[in-house]
């Protein structure tokens, strides 16, 4: 009889949902015999109070971010944090998530959002499920709210050894802790040649290249100021522009590249080849996001880190600082004065690359995968 894995997040960011899918990719091209179900807990929610929780997070994160931390934080105690878990199992406990979960019966949940991680600790305390439980923390910090469930999990996955202190601080069993790093598996072309790429992109490959992830949706608007300097600048640098689904922002910034006549800056909108655009590039600007952060470190490609949105991302752009993986920018001007910087010294980025290279970030699948089967043995 197939194996039976359930990998539920939430729709809180692209990052719990990006990870569940690296997940699920891995694991099915490992083993055709496992029978996987991957949910966006926030499909069953409530309805109305769904959309607006996640509405509302959306909107103090890139408007709000002082804010977004200080509701973070506040629920980052064992009080709060069990009041967190008792209304976020409620929103999602529903006859038709019931229904989904027990009619799919799962031997092994591996979430990488904590109302999953509480949903099914609840389901299995109630005897609606007997599933072994692995949690997945998609940032570098854990937050109260992961660890509610902590003493009927098999493992919390957490992404750098030093939380294995901090976790054990709070009482969790260092036995559980795997300090694997947030495990992600990009599928590379075996025969990837990065010339071919660099001429249908048009790009001489002759200077640096710089992936500038836009964020996408309304997160896009913040990184305008960042790009329109950049486009001005005209600094001998080629970047390239990922505006994500949002065209407003895009055709804002072809414009602008109209205007001052830049010739270094490719622009795009939605893309599917994300791990082919990390191998040509030499560095990376993005917001401080656990997913688009452990992309670029899996590719060895220093980050620029820009448009904080508080709560969580604070922790993941203090890591990367800490180990020098990358810098992170308040300003627009601090950003520009640093990239003048990489323009005239390159070793800037090559210091970044070999701390970088040290990291094993890129293993952290292949242990998941081998730890979740040694699990579903026992």
């Amino acid at each position: 009889m197939k194996k039976k894995i359930l990998i539920p997040y939430c729709m809180y960011g692209n990052g719990h949902r990006a990870i569940a899918n690296y997940i699920t990719d891995y694991f099915k091209e490992q083993n055709t015999e496992l029978e996987i179900l991957t949910v966006d807990l926030l499909k069953y929610s409530i309805p109305i109070i769904g959309t607006l929780s996640q509405k509302w997070c959306d909107y103090l994160m890139l408007k709000h971010p002082f804010i977004w931390s200080l509701v973070y934080d506040s629920f980052d105690t064992k009080i709060t944090g069990a009041i967190s878990n008792k209304l976020s199992v409620q929103l999602f406990n529903n006859k038709k998530m019931k229904k989904l979960i027990t009619d799919f019966k799962p031997d092994l949940t591996i979430s990488t959002h904590f109302y999953g991680s509480s949903l099914i600790d609840m389901y299995n305390r109630k005897g609606f499920t007997n599933s072994k439980l692995i949690t997945v923390i998609t940032d570098y910090e854990a937050h109260e709210m992961w660890l509610k469930g902590y003493k009927k999990e098999q493992a919390i996955i957490v992404g750098d050894k030093d939380e294995v202190k901090y976790l054990k601080k709070r009482g969790i069993d260092s036995s559980k802790i795997k300090p694997y790093g947030i495990p992600i598996s990009p599928k590379l072309e075996p025969d990837f040649d990065r010339e071919k790429v660099l001429k249908k992109l048009k790009i001489s490959g002759y200077r640096p290249i710089c992936l500038f992830f836009g964020g996408g949706g309304n997160g896009s608007k913040a990184s305008l100021p960042f790009i329109r300097k950049i486009i001005k600048m005209n600094l001998d640098i080629d970047f390239l522009f990922v505006a994500g689904r949002n065209q407003v922002s895009k055709n804002k910034v072809d414009r602008w590249i109209k205007e001052f006549n830049a010739t270094n800056i490719h622009t795009f909108g939605f893309v599917n080849n994300v791990p082919e655009l990390l191998q040509i590039c030499d560095f990376v600007i993005s917001k401080p996001g656990g997913a688009q952060t452990t992309e670029s470190l899996y590719f060895k490609r220093p980050i620029l880190m820009i448009n904080c949105s508080g709560g969580p991302e604070r922790a993941n752009y203090k890591y990367f600082e800490k180990n020098n993986y990358g810098k992170r920018f308040r300003t627009v001007f601090t950003f520009s004065k640093y990239l003048e910087e990489i323009n005239r010294k390159s070793e800037l980025l090559d210091i970044m690359k070999k701390n970088m290279l040290k990291s094993k970030n890129d293993q952290a699948m292949a242990k998941l995968y081998e730890l979740a089967m040694d699990i579903l043995k026992d």
